[in-house]
């Protein structure tokens, strides 16, 4: 593939990273590539994503906690309610992150017929809801 036939994209995170991607363009043949060759781009909501972080931050703090309760001799069934606690806090934030993602990055990658994007989203699916 030429150099002529790449289009490099800035990429900006949340967190400030920037980056780039090369997507190919040009040529019905390389526009049919390109939708396998490469990852869907990240495009979320600076501000969902900041909620999120913001949730993990808080459930770590919730956890570190847990663990000063254990260490203190606290009742058991007390630091189990409260672990059970961070678990639901954790899996709130995984379900605002997936949702953030579907709407995003997924509904992008079914757009370009990024069968490699769908099919790591749907693996991470699975792991997350076991």
């Amino acid at each position: 593939m030429s150099e002529e036939s790449l289009n490099i994209t800035p990429h900006n995170h949340s967190n400030g990273e920037v980056h780039t991607h090369s997507h190919a363009s040009g040529t019905p043949d390389t526009a049919s590539r390109h939708a396998h060759e490469h990852s869907h781009s990240h495009t979320h909501s600076p501000a969902e994503m900041r909620k999120i972080v913001n949730r993990l931050s808080r459930s770590i703090g919730h956890l570190e906690a847990v663990k000063r309760m254990i260490e203190n001799g606290q009742d058991c069934s007390d630091v189990l309610i409260q672990l059970a606690a961070v678990k639901a806090e954790i899996n709130n934030a995984g379900k605002a992150l997936l949702k953030e993602h579907l709407e995003h990055c997924i509904v992008e990658a079914v757009e370009e017929q990024d069968k490699e994007s769908i099919e790591k989203v749907n693996k991470a699916i699975d792991q997350f809801i076991r």
